[in-house]
């Protein structure tokens, strides 16, 4: 799909509502704030008052949060040339929500909370439908052919953790082969990276939790640039070594900094904040074209990203930890 003048007014109107992205100035005084009612009163001088009224206490902050994502993926469909872009971004909603659907009914739990609205590409009745009638018809067809697969493997044994793997690579398959129509190669580049990153943090989870070449091979995503054989390598070697072979290549600095943060703490928070900044790094180098989707994709990312900061703010103002370990967690703003 060649750039065109075509997306000139979508990036036009853009370009205004980055304008009213939370900046860091906001973010820095959200942070700063005594409590987590405090931190809302900062949220309440941007877009998201208007989701705001009905709000019954600060611990429904969440509701502000998803209404905002529905209200942006709605505006961006809407003036998008080409909605089928946005669709690869909303194809992790449906995914997602599948995934609770199964769960929900194989554990016999209700776990609706927990779905994304309004925001995928397949309505919410059509997925729960095909769950209860076990007809998956509907779907796209890798879609249906890996809830195929999990629902007649759970005939035999329900095992949840098949249910992400499995969805896992169905949706990045879709992902990779809707990239190939498209050939906008900002987007290719972006997916490659988020795969090869996702791949790096799975190689160093399953080797924490002692689990076998088997399973890593099950749980790598297909398409990114990291070759597959290279990952199941390097899962027998200690993380020292793995550390050094992976510094040498694009995600350098990522791998470096997380892997030693990694071994000293045991937990990978600071290497998902590395991978995330790498990526918004990523979308902030194309959002200056203005006759290609770069920008528009830019800005739905950067909400994604803006809505992921606010997250983590609420959630640490209200187990009330400490300013400086909240800011640990928080990702770099796109504005």
């Amino acid at each position: 799909m060649p750039n065109s003048d075509r997306f000139l007014y979508a990036v036009g109107r853009i370009s205004v509502m980055e304008t009213r992205l939370v900046d860091s100035s906001k973010i820095e005084r959200m942070l700063e704030a005594k409590d987590a009612e405090e931190a809302l009163k900062v949220l309440a001088e941007t877009e998201y008052a208007g989701h705001m009224a009905d709000l019954g206490s600060v611990h429904e902050y969440e509701k502000i949060l998803e209404a905002e994502l529905r209200r942006v993926y709605l505006e961006v469909r809407n003036m998008m040339p080409s909605p089928e872009i946005i669709s690869l971004f909303a194809r992790k909603f449906d995914y997602h929500n599948l995934k609770v659907l199964i769960k929900a009914k194989y554990l016999q739990e209700n776990r609706n909370e927990l779905l994304s609205r309004d925001v995928g590409n397949i309505e919410l009745d059509v997925l729960m439908r095909a769950v209860s009638d076990e007809d998956f018809s509907d779907l796209t067809p890798l879609m249906r052919e890996a809830a195929e697969e999990i629902t007649e493997a759970f005939r035999l044994e329900v095992d949840p953790q098949l249910v992400d793997l499995r969805l896992d690579k169905a949706m990045y398959a879709e992902i990779f082969a809707d990239l190939k129509a498209l050939k906008i190669p900002f987007l290719t580049g972006y997916f490659t990276r988020l795969t090869d990153l996702t791949n790096i943090k799975t190689l160093l989870r399953i080797k924490r939790l002692g689990l076998d070449r088997g399973f890593l091979e099950q749980a790598l995503l297909p398409a990114g640039e990291i070759e597959t054989e290279q990952l199941l390598v390097q899962l027998e070697e200690p993380l020292e070594l793995i550390a050094d072979r992976l510094a040498h290549g694009p995600y350098a600095e990522v791998v470096e900094d997380g892997i030693l943060t990694y071994q000293e703490t045991d937990t990978l928070t600071r290497y998902e904040k590395l991978a995330d900044n790498y990526l918004i790094d990523y979308i902030k180098g194309a959002k200056y074209n203005k006759f290609g989707p770069e920008p528009i994709v830019g800005y739905l990312l950067a909400k994604e990203n803006e809505i992921k900061l606010i997250r983590i703010i609420m959630v640490g103002k209200i187990n009330q930890l400490p300013v400086e370990e909240i800011r640990e967690r928080l990702r770099d703003v796109y504005v």
